[in-house]
């Protein structure tokens, strides 16, 4: 993975162990450590290099609230919609707001996805606190793509579904990568250059990061702080 990331930046692997002081038996020995030091020099997030090597996501760096419900769609929408500036006002709310107390991560039972591109995919999308619904919803909101069931994330995450070029950019778009490096990440090749996600998807992506350690309640406050125009509150408990 580091020699394939090294390579789509056009730099070589040892710059970057170098850059992170890290060598490769460190990280063969010393695991979590050395990933946690490598990932900012990759520009990764340490959770979700975590899922790339293939290991659990450390408790300190996993969401510590439930997947959030329609509220998460609402504010998207809402987002979407709002002028530059203003988004990245939301963005510096939402950094500001710390998770709920007690900010203890949720248990969740293991995903029964093989290893493989789709199941890594997936994961990252958990790693933004997305279940399969909210994951098809924010595919269509930010890439256009679907709208898909919730059921067809899991049949990515199971590897029966072909990642085509243009739903590999729609969930590189979410996860808030270029697409080609979320290829480089995940071991794919790209038959042929794609477009850039817009400015508004990749505010808004970043956007579904910050939040992922919010409950909905804290969503919905966040909504009608900066947003009272659109503030009207769905149902917390509707996944719809």
């Amino acid at each position: 993975m580091v020699a394939r990331l090294s390579k789509s930046r056009g730099q070589t692997v040892d710059s970057l162990l170098r850059a992170a002081e890290v060598d490769q038996p460190e990280i063969e020995v010393s695991g979590p450590s050395a990933l946690r030091r490598l990932a900012p020099v990759l520009g990764v997030h340490p959770a979700d290099l975590f899922v790339l090597a293939g290991l659990d996501v450390p408790s300190d760096l996993a969401p510590c609230a439930a997947p959030a419900g329609s509220i998460l769609d609402h504010l998207v929408k809402t987002a979407l919609r709002l002028p530059s500036e203003q988004r990245e006002h939301l963005l510096g709310a939402a950094r500001s707001m710390r998770p709920p107390e007690p900010a203890v991560p949720i248990v969740r039972e293991p995903d029964p996805f093989p290893y493989g591109p789709g199941a890594v995919i997936v994961r990252l999308l958990r790693n933004r606190n997305l279940n399969s619904l909210n994951s098809a919803k924010m595919l269509y909101r930010l890439a256009g793509i679907g709208p898909l069931s919730a059921a067809t994330i899991n049949v990515v995450g199971h590897g029966r579904k072909e990642l085509s070029p243009e739903l590999l950019s729609g969930f590189a778009t979410v996860l808030s990568y270029r697409v080609e490096v979320l290829a480089a990440l995940i071991d794919i090749e790209l038959p042929q250059a794609l477009p850039p996600a817009d400015a508004a998807s990749r505010q808004v992506a970043e956007l579904i990061w910050e939040v992922r350690h919010l409950s909905a309640d804290q969503l919905h406050a966040l909504q009608e702080k900066l947003v009272p125009a659109a503030a009207s509150r769905p149902d917390v408990g509707d996944q719809a």
